[in-house]
């Protein structure tokens, strides 16, 4: 059975997707062709509810013939997993949704500055169309499979994971509470500005307008859009902020910048970890 993919994404739609149910079956063949599969390792984005992207890289089975990708279940939520359990493991058991590819150099560009979701959509290749396959004497389209619907996790042992959650919202919400919080661009911020046509001085400062905490994978987010640059709102991490002043809420501020920074460091993951500058597009 095919389900037509929902429009996700800006890129052009690539593969025809099937998420494999059966953890007994690898499919070295492909189950409408019956040709022999390949191993393809493609950057798969998957959404987790409620506001958790992941990138993962993951080794699917492909049959060019049918244009044909296939995931498994079993090991997909095992990295889901292994990802969410220590931390955040209200989030264990959550809905999921593999929403597409993207490419392989925009993966690797996860790992230093991954994207807030407007950006990953902008990065998004949807599927074609999502298969269901049912095992009845041989592997058939599955006719009478129910409508499309996400699947789910199952707690597991606990993995690492970037920010202590709780200490991160709870630092959000005293930043709200302090709004605007002066701060100054790090260099790499200021270059990475100019080159998107920003143009802001490294040693001006700037106020911190809004602040969300965009989960684990992407930490507390800040709006420091410049004065008269409100078309172009600029979104980045803490991270990338110098921290003004040495009151006991910049000192909270320099510690989350520094813990986080350390963990990135060493984060052994395939999801993006972090997140980016994201200037909204001109119209």
């Amino acid at each position: 059975m095919s389900k037509k993919s929902p429009s996700f994404g800006e890129l052009p739609a690539r593969y025809k997707f099937f998420l494999n149910p059966y953890s007994d079956a690898r499919f070295s063949r492909c189950p409408q062709c019956e040709e022999k599969t390949a191993q393809k390792k493609v950057p798969l984005m998957i959404h987790v509810d409620p506001h958790y992207p992941i990138n993962l890289n993951y080794t699917c089975r492909y049959c060019p013939k049918c244009d044909i990708l296939i995931a498994h279940k079993d090991e997909i939520e095992g990295h889901l997993r292994r990802l969410f359990s220590e931390r955040a493991p209200e989030v264990v058991g959550n809905d999921y949704l593999v929403m597409g590819t993207t490419e392989r150099a925009y993966w690797k560009e996860g790992f230093t500055k991954p994207p807030l979701p407007p950006e990953a959509l902008a990065n998004l290749h949807g599927f074609k169309e999502y298969l269901t396959f049912e095992r009845i004497g041989g592997w058939l389209p599955n006719e009478t499979a129910q409508e499309l619907s996400s699947p789910k996790l199952e707690p597991s042992e606990p993995t690492l994971f970037v920010d202590n959650i709780d200490e991160a919202l709870k630092l959000s919400e005293k930043m709200k509470e302090h709004l605007p919080i002066i701060v100054r661009p790090s260099s790499a911020l200021v270059i990475r500005l100019r080159r998107q046509g920003i143009n802001v001085d490294r040693y001006k400062p700037l106020e911190i307008h809004m602040v969300l905490y965009m989960g684990n994978e992407a930490g507390i987010a800040c709006d420091i859009t410049p004065k008269g640059g409100e078309a172009n709102p600029v979104i980045c991490s803490l991270t990338h902020l110098e921290i003004i002043g040495n009151d006991p809420l910049a000192q909270e501020m320099k510690a989350y910048q520094q813990e986080r920074t350390k963990k990135l460091a060493r984060y052994p993951g395939n999801a993006p970890i972090g997140i980016t500058i994201t200037p909204k597009a001109k119209r």
